[in-house]
C-alpha cells in the first residue's frame, strides 16, 4: 500500500511538472517580447544623438529610472495582451460556434457570403484577387531585386556555355567569387579556370528556373522583360491558389463563420501580402508553400482517418517548393519531420515531409560535391560571429591579444571591419551585398578553410570578457523582429526605383510596366512607414508579434498540438536572427502570410478526429462546413476542395 501511494504521489508531481512546462515557457516567450519592444523604446527615447546605434550597457546605467519606467510600461501592456490571448485560445480548446444571427440581419447575410465563399477554394482565391486588383493594377509586375538579378546573371553569364564568343559574353564579366559566394578558395582549392561554375548561395533551383525563363525569353523575345512578367504572374497566381487551398482547407474544420470571416478579412486586408505575391524574389514562394502546407498538415492531424493520395501529391509537392525555394527550408521540413515522430500521423510525416526536404538537401550535396556548383559560402552562416567580433573591437580597440590579431588578420583587416561595422546589416564585415557598396574586410581571395579554426574560440573569450558588449551585439541583431514600431531595413518589396541592371546587354530593371504607378504606391506606404502611429499597420512587426503570442498562448493553456504549430514560427524567427540583415522583413515574412491561418488552426477543437468523427463532427471534404445552423454544409462532386 505505501508503495502504491508514493508511485501515486510521483505520478502527480511528474503531471503538475509537466504541467508547467508550457506556461513557463509561454511567460519566457512574452519576456522575450517585452524586452525587445522595450530596447526599441529605449533606443528611441534615450539612445545620445551622437550615439551611431543602441547600447543597452550604456543607455541602463545612464537612465536607470527611466529604463525602469519603460519596461513596466511595455510589461503591462504585454501582460494583459497575453493573458487575453490565453483566455481567448483556451475558450477555443472545444471548438468555436459563432452565434446563430437572425434571419434577414446585416450578420446574417454576412454570415451566408462567407459560407458561400468557404463553400469552394477557388471562391475564396477569386475574393483576395479583387480585393487586392488595386495593388495588382498598380504594381504588377514588380521589379527583379539584386538577389534576381544576379540568379539571370549566374544562369546567362557564368556557365562555358553563355561564355566567350556570343551574345551572352559582356566585357566587364565578373568572376563568381567577385560576385558571390566571395571565398576564392570553394573555386576548385583557388585554381584559375573555373569561373564557369554555378553556385548554391542563391537557391541553386531558383536560380536555374529563373535563368533558364531568361535564355528562353530572349530567344523568343529578345528581351528579359517576357520572363519578368511571366515570374510575377506565376508568384501572384501561386499565392492565390495557396491561399484558397488552404483557408478552404482550415475552413471546413472551423463551424464558425465569424472566424472564418476573421481570417480571410486578415488575409485579405494585409497589403504586404499582395505585394510581396507580385515580387521576382524567393521569398514569397516559400511563403506561400508554407500556408498552404500548414493546412495540409492541420487537416492530417485533427482526422482520425488515413491520408488519401491527393493529401500526399500536395503537402509532397509543398514541402518540395519549401526546400527548393530558400535555404532553409529543408531544416523546418527536417524539425517538422521529427517532431511529427511523436504523434500518431508519424509515417505521413516521414514521406510527405522528411523525405522531399532529404531529397533537396541531398541533391544539392551531390550537385555541389561533384564540381557543378560551388557550395554555399560558409561566411554567410559566421555573420553573428562576425558582427559581435566588430562590435567589440570598435568599443574596446585594444581586446584582442597579439597573437590573436595576427590570426585573424589572415581573415580579416580588422581596421576596415570596425570601420565598415553596420548594427542593421552583416554583410559589409563579410564583403557581401551590392558590388557598389563592397568592401574589403574579409580577406576572401586568401582566406582558407583552416583560418576559420580560431574565430569560434576568440569570439567565446571576449564574449566572457566583455559580456555587456556581448548582450549589446545579440541585441542588435535581432531584438527589432519584435518591436512593432521598428522600422526595419526591406519591410517593403525590393523595388528601387533608383536601382539600374542590364545582365548580358538585356534590361532587369527598372521594368517599365507600371513604373509611375508602382513608385507611386511605394512612396505612399513610405510616407505611412515614416510616420510612427502608422507604421504598425503595414508593417511585418504588429503580426509577427501577434503570431507569437497566440501560439505562445496556446503552450501556455496547453492547446493540442500548439508545440507543433510553433516549431517552424520559432525556427523560422531563429534564422531571422542569424540572417544578414537585423530587421529584414522577408525573413519574417511567413510570419504575415500565416496570421489568418494561425487563427483558424487555433480555433479547431482539440478533440477533432478523436471520436470516429461523423461527417457532421469532423467534414473531411473541403466544401463542408460543419454543422452550425448558421454554416449549412454544401455537397459537391467528389473532387471538389479538401477530399482526401
Amino acid at each position: 500500500m505505501a508503495d502504491a501511494a508514493t508511485e501515486q504521489r510521483s505520478t502527480r508531481l511528474r503531471s503538475r511538472s509537466v504541467g508547467l512546462v508550457g506556461p513557463v515557457v509561454g511567460w519566457l516567450v512574452v519576456g522575450l517580447v517585452i524586452a525587445a519592444t522595450a530596447a526599441g523604446f529605449i533606443n528611441r527615447l534615450l539612445r545620445p544623438d551622437e550615439a551611431p546605434y543602441l547600447l543597452l550597457s550604456r543607455e541602463i546605467p545612464d537612465h536607470p529610472i527611466a529604463v525602469v519606467a519603460i519596461v513596466a510600461v511595455v510589461a503591462a501592456g504585454y501582460i494583459l495582451l497575453f493573458r487575453w490571448c490565453c483566455h481567448r485560445v483556451a475558450a477555443w480548446r472545444d471548438g468555436v460556434r459563432a452565434p446563430v444571427p437572425a434571419t434577414g440581419s446585416r450578420r446574417a447575410r454576412l454570415a451566408r457570403f462567407v459560407d458561400h465563399v468557404f463553400g469552394r477554394w477557388y471562391r475564396i482565391a477569386a475574393l483576395l484577387a479583387l480585393v487586392w486588383l488595386p495593388f495588382y493594377l498598380t504594381s504588377f509586375p514588380g521589379q527583379p531585386s539584386p538577389d534576381a538579378a544576379n540568379m539571370f546573371a549566374e544562369f546567362l553569364q557564368r556557365r562555358s556555355d553563355f561564355t566567350g564568343a556570343g551574345p551572352f559574353a559582356p566585357a566587364d564579366q565578373t568572376a563568381p567569387y567577385i560576385d558571390y559566394p566571395t571565398s576564392f578558395y570553394l573555386l576548385d582549392n583557388g585554381q584559375p579556370g573555373t569561373d564557369s561554375m554555378w553556385s548554391n548561395h542563391h537557391p541553386f533551383f531558383v536560380m536555374l528556373g529563373y535563368g533558364s525563363l531568361g535564355w528562353v525569353s530572349i530567344q523568343l523575345f529578345g528581351s528579359l522583360m517576357p520572363a519578368i512578367v511571366l515570374i510575377s504572374l506565376a508568384s501572384a497566381l501561386f499565392t492565390l491558389v495557396a491561399f484558397g487551398r488552404a483557408l478552404s482547407l482550415l475552413g471546413s474544420l472551423v463551424p464558425s463563420w465569424w472566424h472564418r470571416g476573421l481570417a480571410l478579412a486578415l488575409t485579405a486586408l494585409s497589403p504586404l501580402i499582395a505585394l510581396w505575391s507580385m515580387a521576382e524574389h524567393k521569398n514569397q514562394w516559400f511563403c506561400a508553400a508554407f500556408v498552404w502546407w500548414l493546412a495540409l498538415l492541420a487537416k492530417r492531424m485533427h482526422s482520425d482517418r488515413p491520408a488519401g493520395r491527393r493529401w500526399y501529391a500536395e503537402t509532397i509537392a509543398m514541402s518540395l517548393i519549401m526546400a527548393l525555394s530558400v535555404q532553409f527550408g529543408w531544416i523546418v521540413l527536417v524539425a517538422q519531420a521529427a517532431a511529427m515522430l511523436f504523434t500518431r500521423q508519424r509515417a505521413a510525416g516521414v514521406v510527405a515531409v522528411g523525405l522531399p526536404a532529404l531529397l533537396v538537401f541531398g541533391t544539392i550535396s551531390l550537385i555541389t560535391a561533384s564540381g557543378t556548383a560551388i557550395p554555399s559560402d560558409p561566411v554567410e552562416t559566421k555573420g553573428v560571429q562576425m558582427q559581435l567580433l566588430a562590435l567589440t573591437l570598435r568599443e574596446h580597440p585594444d581586446a584582442l591579444t597579439a597573437t590573436e590579431r595576427d590570426e585573424l588578420s589572415r581573415i580579416f583587416d580588422l581596421d576596415e571591419m570596425v570601420e565598415v561595422f553596420d548594427p542593421s546589416n552583416s554583410d559589409p564585415v563579410k564583403s557581401t551585398g551590392p558590388l557598389e557598396r563592397k568592401t574589403f574586410s574579409f580577406h576572401y581571395q586568401t582566406v582558407q578553410p583552416e583560418d576559420w579554426d580560431v574565430l569560434n574560440g576568440i569570439v567565446v573569450r571576449l564574449a566572457t570578457e566583455y559580456p555587456g558588449t556581448f548582450a549589446d551585439g545579440l541585441f542588435l541583431k535581432s531584438y527589432r523582429y519584435l518591436d512593432p514600431f521598428d522600422e526595419g531595413t526591406d519591410w517593403y518589396p525590393p523595388w528601387s526605383p533608383r536601382y539600374e541592371r542590364e545582365v548580358a546587354g538585356y534590361r532587369v530593371a527598372p521594368v517599365p510596366v507600371n513604373a509611375t504607378l508602382r513608385g507611386g504606391v511605394r512612396d505612399v506606404a513610405n510616407a505611412c512607414y515614416g510616420w510612427f502611429a502608422c507604421r504598425p499597420i503595414v508593417s511585418h512587426g504588429p503580426r509577427t508579434i501577434a503570431v507569437v503570442l497566440l501560439l505562445a498562448a496556446a503552450i501556455a493553456v496547453r492547446r493540442r498540438y500548439a508545440w507543433l504549430w510553433a516549431l517552424p514560427f520559432a525556427l523560422q524567427l531563429g534564422i531571422a536572427g542569424v540572417s544578414p540583415l537585423s530587421a529584414g522583413g522577408r525573413y519574417v515574412l511567413a510570419f504575415t502570410y500565416a496570421l489568418g491561418l494561425v487563427v483558424l488552426m487555433l480555433a479547431i477543437s482539440d478533440r477533432a478526429g478523436d471520436r470516429g468523427a461523423s461527417d457532421a463532427d469532423l467534414p473531411d471534404r473541403g466544401d463542408r462546413l460543419g454543422d452550425d445552423p448558421a454554416s449549412p454544409p454544401h455537397r459537391t462532386p467528389s473532387g471538389s476542395p479538401g477530399s482526401y
